[in-house]
């Protein structure tokens, strides 16, 4: 105990004390850089774990689908169709329509442009008439219950076509919507679609 506190030796005593001193700083650097070491390592490992599962990915993440409903937004994102950019046709089916039963047409749009465009179907400008020689027999335009003939907008792609269907209630109507007691006989009668201000050919279909 005397020799620790008191160093024995040729030496004088400051010249033993500064060697002690040196031996636990030494020390002191050999435990941190030992500590240092361990700490790597066992971080290393906890990043290398494969136990380790990932996050689950919310679903809420997951793009949907385009639906019908997106297309309020992309309308402000995409011009409307220009008129030269769409063809309209359409067929009657059946061409022989049965009693009591209402003529339907199948109508198909095309899309001829070179970039996407919107197609507005809600207006008045879209719309179905009926006629039988010059009698003008029905149209969709006449009563405010039968404007929505289509009623939709759509997004078209360049080259892309929708195909949709419209029907006819086989009775007469007249402007501003005014009643009529005269219902339509058997014979042939011509049907016209326009959508968007865009004209199909007229087709002939036949009621029995």
């Amino acid at each position: 105990m005397k020799g620790l506190r008191a160093p024995v030796g040729n030496q004088p005593s400051e010249v033993y004390w500064r060697r002690r001193i040196v031996l636990l700083v030494a020390l002191g650097v050999v435990v941190a850089l030992g500590w240092l070491i361990v700490s790597a390592l066992s971080s290393d490992g906890a990043k290398a774990d494969p136990s380790a599962k990932p996050e689950a990915v919310s679903s809420s993440s997951t793009s949907p689908e385009p639906t019908e409903s997106t297309t309020a937004t992309a309308s402000h994102e995409v011009g409307a169709c220009a008129k030269d950019a769409i063809e309209v046709s359409m067929a009657a089916n059946p061409a022989n329509v049965p009693a009591d039963t209402q003529p339907k047409f199948d109508v198909t749009i095309d899309q001829n442009g070179d970039v996407p465009c919107v197609l507005d179907a809600t207006g008045d400008n879209t719309r179905l008439v009926i006629t039988s020689g010059d009698d003008r027999i029905w149209s969709s335009a006449d009563c405010p219950a039968e404007q929505a003939l289509i009623g939709k907008e759509w997004l078209l792609d360049a080259g892309a076509s929708k195909d949709v269907q419209v029907a006819w209630p086989r009775i007469r109507s007249a402007e501003g919507c005014a009643a009529t007691d005269q219902a339509p006989g058997a014979g042939t009668y011509w049907a016209q679609v326009t959508v968007a201000g865009v004209k199909a050919d007229a087709v002939p279909f036949v009621l029995e």
